[in-house]
């Protein structure tokens, strides 16, 4: 799909804006919430990608529905909000856009966060269906 210059342009400023958020969410979250400075540049970056977010044509919104945009246009209540939000919503924006801008100069060096690992589920202990223990017969061959 080609990107419009005001889509190209609205895409790198979200991308960049919200690098710097999906990197404070790196760290821990009390070192974050405990610092006025880093919830200020939380918040900040969050109302900086929430307004590049608003400079994105429809098309691109409902294509890439899997990005929480109603989330990300809500402002945040409270420090404890914006990080959750942050936390949800940032490398979503990061890996589900980043496609869109491949072969540009200027996106060559963004981060690109990886999917996060499913889970393998548990395996139950199964019982055999008979029940019984197999015995080995006298010459030490599996009996059948």
């Amino acid at each position: 799909m080609a990107l419009s210059a005001r889509d190209k342009k609205s895409l790198l400023a979200l991308i960049e804006k919200a690098q710097l958020v999906y990197l404070l969410t790196r760290y821990p979250r009390k070192q974050v919430l405990d610092d006025a400075g880093d919830v200020a540049k939380l918040e900040t970056g969050l109302a900086d990608m929430r307004a590049a977010a608003n400079e994105l044509s429809e098309k691109i919104r409902e294509d890439h529905a899997l990005v929480r945009w109603d989330e990300l246009a809500k402002k945040p209540d409270s420090p404890e909000l914006a990080w959750r939000v942050a936390k949800r919503v940032t490398p979503t924006v990061i890996r589900e856009l980043m496609p869109l801008l491949e072969g540009q100069p200027e996106a060559a060096f963004f981060l690109r966060p990886e999917a996060p690992a499913k889970r393998a589920k548990a395996r139950t202990a199964t019982k055999k269906a008979d029940g019984k223990r197999r015995r080995r017969s006298q010459n030490g061959e599996p009996s059948r």
